[in-house]
């Protein structure tokens, strides 16, 4: 049974979907609406819808024009409506039950997300996207990577630069200015990237967005640069990192394994040969053969790396001292005489 919300979290989750609530009130009035009718309709203060103006403008990056006493969203900001099959429904249910197991934080936008997907599905999936949306607002609350995703998000859409404050594993914050090209989920690691073009390097580079700490959008736009399709981008990739001198990795795995190895497809690249005795080899062409180490650790000593050779030595080595750490830990303390 999953844990019931505490106090903070009730309050939260009814902010969220009274914001929510009122930015569909001007999703259906294009001419706008002043925070008196905003009260009215909400049945709230006129202080408090005013407050809320104030959260979707500076929290949530919403593009409102005031005139007067009037708040009006700038066109185009709502995507028109779209109708999904039953079949494709259930699609939209897998990937929010995905998104849900790999979520590490509260994410408010996915939240409203598949509360309106769930008011539009039918009844027998409505609970399981319900339960997503519940259980987003369940996990911790984390108010500068909201503001930095809306704020990537909203560059990306108008593709304008950014300047970004990016604080790498070691400690070190530096300040650079990019263009936001997509980002990208990683599962392995349950964060989001933004592959952006960084000026300075005048390259594709990739950022952990809950190590940005800061974004100022630019006024000054930019266009892709040729030939940096996503599939282009990470199609060897095996996560997020990528190379422009793919290395050839090939792994062995022992019979007792090899029906799971060859029901699934790993990567795009993957080729799969049967071997005597019943085990299988997997070929795979990967910008970063670092990155697929955890995996291959996950397999234990079903999986035996063939090439290259520094991966081999190295899965070799760690492999080792888990097992000489092992060895320690379980060998018979000695008893005092």
């Amino acid at each position: 049974m999953r844990p019931s919300m505490s106090r903070d979290n009730f309050e939260k989750h009814d902010r969220l979907i009274r914001l929510m609530r009122e930015l569909a009130l001007f999703q259906a009035q294009p001419r706008g609406l002043t925070s008196a009718q905003i009260a009215q309709k909400m049945e709230i203060s006129q202080r408090q819808a005013q407050r809320d103006l104030v959260a979707l403008e500076s929290e949530y990056k919403v593009p409102f024009v005031k005139q007067g006493t009037r708040w009006t969203l700038i066109e185009g900001y709502f995507l028109p409506p779209v109708n999904f099959t039953v079949p494709e429904a259930m699609a939209m249910v897998v990937g929010a039950r995905l998104m849900w197991r790999y979520a590490d934080r509260a994410n408010p936008f996915a939240q409203a997300a598949y509360e309106k997907l769930a008011a539009a599905l039918p009844g027998p999936m409505k609970g399981p996207v319900m339960e997503v949306a519940d259980g987003l607002a369940d996990k911790p609350d984390d108010g500068t990577w909201t503001k930095v995703f809306a704020a990537l998000t909203t560059a990306w859409s108008e593709r304008r630069k950014v300047r970004i404050r990016y604080t790498k594993e070691d400690g070190s914050t530096s300040e650079r200015v990019v263009w936001p090209l997509f980002i990208e989920p990683t599962p392995a690691a349950h964060s989001l990237y933004l592959i952006a073009y960084d000026e300075k390097r005048r390259a594709p580079r990739n950022y952990r967005v809950d190590r940005i700490s800061a974004v100022v959008v630019l006024d000054a736009r930019f266009s892709p640069p040729l030939g940096s399709s996503l599939r282009k981008l990470l199609g060897h990739a095996w996560g997020i990192w990528t190379s422009d001198h793919p290395v050839e990795v090939v792994l062995r795995f022992t019979p007792r394994v090899a029906p799971r190895v060859v029901a699934t497809t790993w990567h795009e690249s993957q080729e799969v040969r049967k071997l005597a005795g019943g085990g299988v080899e997997l070929r795979l062409v990967i910008a970063e053969p670092t990155e697929i180490r955890p995996w291959i650790l996950g397999w234990g000593k079903e999986c035996e790396v063939v090439t290259p050779t520094d991966l081999r030595e190295s899965i070799a080595a760690e492999l080792e001292e888990a097992s000489a750490a092992y060895e320690k830990r379980s060998a018979p303390r000695s008893m005092a005489g």
